[in-house]
């Protein structure tokens, strides 16, 4: 697949993240997809990232990703996200509060046959945990 067409499935992808539907997010991976989070986390396979993504969505609703700049070449494409969204549900301790959240995020995604394979994320989740703190 061409570097167009891997940015036009990445943008889809994020997209998808607005259905709040992790099932809807998990169609544009392989079966043998590997995730690699930031700050050293081990790597996940597809049925560990369906469990961070049910955490992830329990916690928060009414999600914008928006793709600020992205970058294709080869098999891969490199994306600057902003994804907003409302704290409607507990995270890390953190009753709901209602906040809106800003989350940005570096992501690089490798494509195989026009589904995604591997993807590396760097986020800060200390910055979210700052911003849904309540005084």
């Amino acid at each position: 697949m061409s570097p167009e067409f891997n940015k036009s499935v990445t943008r889809r992808y994020f997209e998808a993240y607005s259905t709040g539907d992790i099932e809807v997010v998990l169609s544009f991976v392989c079966e043998d997809y590997v995730l690699h989070p930031g700050a050293g986390g081990e790597a996940q396979n597809r049925d560990e990232r369906r469990r961070d993504e049910a955490v992830f969505f329990s916690a928060f609703s009414d999600i914008d990703a928006v793709v600020e700049d992205q970058i294709a070449e080869g098999d891969k494409v490199a994306n600057r996200i902003s994804m907003v969204c409302s704290h409607t549900g507990s995270y890390r301790g953190i009753p709901a509060t209602g906040k809106r959240v800003v989350i940005p995020y570096i992501d690089i995604i490798r494509f195989k046959t026009g589904k995604i394979v591997e993807e590396w994320v760097e986020f800060d989740v200390t910055h979210i945990l700052d911003q849904i703190k309540t005084s």
